[in-house]
């Protein structure tokens, strides 16, 4: 389940990309992605805890797209060569 970080708090607030905070969110206490809106495109910052971190750029979807990917694979029990593969495919895809 994806909650609300800081129970919404931080919407509204400037983000790590200078943009303004749309949405922010966390999964299961093993994820969080942020969508922030800037002058001229969205930027979606997400990370795995302990594992990787990661922003991209683009349309406002890129947001649930990134998000659905990162909830699938936290749902899998993947080694740790998984894991490596799945970073691996995630930044290249985004």
């Amino acid at each position: 389940m994806w909650i609300p970080i800081d129970s919404g708090e931080t919407l509204g607030q400037t983000g790590s990309e200078d943009g303004i905070i749309l949405k922010d969110e966390e999964y299961k206490g093993l994820c969080r992605i942020t969508l922030e809106q800037c002058p001229k495109y969205y930027a979606v910052t997400c990370g795995i805890y302990g594992l990787m971190f990661h922003t991209a750029f683009g349309q406002i979807d890129l947001y649930e797209k990134m998000k659905r990917d990162l909830q699938e694979f936290l749902e899998q029990d993947v080694t740790e060569d998984g894991a490596e593969n799945f970073c691996e495919w995630f930044v290249k895809k985004y």
